[in-house]
């Protein structure tokens, strides 16, 4: 909840986007990647930051949740679904509000997902992601 109010928090913006960028490293840890995931939405929220040139980064580890077959998505009994949800309806917040930062962002996203959708050899959990993000970004 600071993270989302804190004035004072903007010389340690490059560190928390670096720790939410570690998404890869923490893909077998559900937990973990559902906590990183709720940093990113606290410092997107938070209105005395100026994301800039970190939106891209943000967006990128978003759709790593998203769209990737993560090591906890073998386990049948991990809830990825959820974590896949979440990152969607933050995918799309980040867009909608810090979208106008990054040229070329929209095109950007859609493409990662069409991407993801026109490759049968993905997994289920990989097209369900992209499908949940598009649905996110709304009928437009």
């Amino acid at each position: 909840q600071d993270l989302q109010t804190n004035s004072k928090i903007a010389a340690l913006l490059p560190y928390f986007v670096y720790v939410v960028s570690g998404v890869k490293s923490v893909s077998h840890d559900l937990e973990q990647l559902n906590r990183l995931l709720h940093i990113a939405r606290s410092l997107i929220q938070n209105p005395f930051l100026c994301l800039g040139s970190y939106v891209r980064s943000l967006i990128s580890s978003v759709l790593y949740c998203a769209l990737e077959p993560l090591a906890a998505s073998i386990n049948p009994l991990n809830d990825h679904w959820t974590l896949r949800d979440y990152a969607a309806m933050l995918l799309s917040r980040i867009f909608w509000t810090h979208g106008d930062l990054v040229s070329g962002l929209y095109h950007q996203i859609l493409l990662s997902l069409q991407k993801v959708l026109a490759d049968p050899v993905r997994p289920l959990c990989s097209h369900y992601g992209a499908v949940v993000g598009l649905h996110a970004l709304g009928w437009k």
